[in-house]
Order: structure tokens, then sequence, then C-alpha cells
């Protein structure tokens, strides 16, 4: 009887320690491999989510090869216990600027560095030089002498996940002397991405529908 007793004790608290509340729920969950790609549900019932692939990466809302992207929404629990997601259609706060440059001007040479919002390296894949000559690189950093440049060149770096930036800009002075980049790209904000997206909660986790995922709530 004790045995009962204490086993009907235990799967009690079991099932109290799993159950998914809106109290509960809130938090940020990351992809377990891609720590960067992330989904932070907030209190107030609203969401914001971060795709962010240093290469390609598993199937992700639900093509892994595009590029980083954030979006913003509402979230719900369904009277299932499914969680609901949905982006809103349009998002009129905040900065959404996909490229900060920092420059230190009239340096010794031209170099250009390219950095994540996490201030981890964003490696350089190939550099196209206008129209069609392409260049493979290593690392996320090139230097050279602007000296050594035809005043009509003009250079596109390539990345995985982000869009390529062009080199010279609109900045005629960029191309009359020699200056240092550091170069910060974020993922541009995509407004209505998400639409009824549901996912399953588990125990510090959600689980995708086809069951292909999970995200994993931190501490």
């Amino acid at each position: 009887m004790r045995i009962k007793t204490n086993l009907a004790i235990f799967l009690t608290f079991v099932l109290l320690s799993c159950s998914v509340s809106k109290k509960t729920i809130p938090g940020t969950y990351h992809l377990k491999d891609v720590p960067k790609t992330k989904l932070v549900l907030h209190k107030d019932n609203t969401f914001s989510f971060t795709k962010n692939f240093a290469q390609p990466g598993p199937a992700f809302f639900p093509d892994s090869t595009e590029m980083n992207f954030q979006t913003a929404g509402s979230w719900q629990l369904t009277k299932n216990g499914l969680l609901l997601l949905n982006s809103f259609p349009a998002i009129t706060t905040g900065n959404h600027a996909t490229i900060a440059d920092s420059v230190q001007y009239n340096s010794s040479i031209t170099s250009f560095s390219f950095w994540d919002s996490y201030g981890d390296p964003v490696p350089i894949r190939f550099i196209k030089f206008l129209p069609a000559k392409i260049k493979f690189h290593r690392g996320n950093s090139i230097s050279f002498f602007v000296e050594d440049f035809n005043p009509k060149d003009t250079m596109e770096f390539h990345f995985y996940g982000y869009a390529p930036v062009k080199w010279p800009d609109t900045t005629p002075q960029d191309q009359q002397q020699n200056n240092t980049h550091r170069i910060t790209l974020y993922e541009p904000v995509r407004p209505g991405y998400l639409t009824n997206i549901t996912l399953t909660p588990g125990r510090k986790k959600l689980i995708s529908a086809d069951k292909s995922f999970a995200l994993v709530k931190g501490k």
C-alpha cells in the first residue's frame, strides 16, 4: 500500500513538473548545436526569433540554405497545449539596419573585417571583382593598399547567411585614402514570416510538428 502511495506521489510530481502554462513557458529556446538560432518567448505573449547559421545546418522554418533573418510576433497556447506562433505583419520600431561600419579613417592600409552581432567573426566565402571575376577567400578579414586599385574597380564580399557587401560604397573618400573598416552584419527583419507555426512543448524544450528538431530552453 505504501509503495502505491509513494508511486502516486511520484507520478503526480512528474506530471506537475512537466506541465506547461502561460507562466512557465516564457524563456529563451535555442537549437542545441546552433545556439545563435533562438526563440525568445516573452511574458507579454510576444516573441522574437532569430535564425543564424554560420554554415548550412538542419532544416528550420523551412530552408537552412537561405539568408539569416529575424522576426517578431505573438504567441499563444492552444486548447490542445500547442505553442502557436504568428509574426507581426509589419515592424515599425527599433533599428533594423543590416550593416554597421565602424571606420578608422586615414590609416596606413585599407582593411575590412566582418563580424556578427555577437562579436564573432563572419568568414568571407569569396570576393567578386565586378563584373565577373571571383576569388575564394579564407578568414573574416582582408587588407590591401587603396593605391593598388583602379578608381573603377569594385569588389563584393560574399558570406554564408548574409547579403553581399560592396566596396567602394557611396563615400568618395573611401577610394582616395586608406581606411580601416570593422563591419558588423545583422540579420534582416522579416515581418509576417511565421504564420500559424505550431511547436509541441516538452520538458524544457519545444518540438517541431514533424519532430525533426527541438529548441532547448536555456538556464
